[in-house]
């Protein structure tokens, strides 16, 4: 039986769950770059944390123009 905390981990409409999968995924990359040293995984999830949320930040910043979370483009008429 699972409980709900696993159900919502591995739910895919859980952003939170999208998140940490992605994180898990950079940081077994960033192991298998670093010759596979063990030891170090807190460092490589840290990394890859890092890594992740500039990228986020990026992307937010180019969707809404870093303007503060408003959305750049013409305002609808209506």
């Amino acid at each position: 039986m699972k409980t709900n905390a696993i159900t919502n981990e591995n739910d895919g409409n859980n952003p939170d769950a999208a998140l940490r999968q992605k994180i898990e995924e950079r940081a077994y990359h960033i192991w298998l770059a670093s010759e596979r040293g063990h030891g170090d995984h807190e460092l490589h999830w840290l990394q890859a944390e890092r890594e992740l949320t500039a990228t986020a930040k990026q992307e937010r910043e180019q969707r809404f123009g870093g303007r503060g979370g408003k959305k750049t483009g013409k305002p609808h008429k209506s």
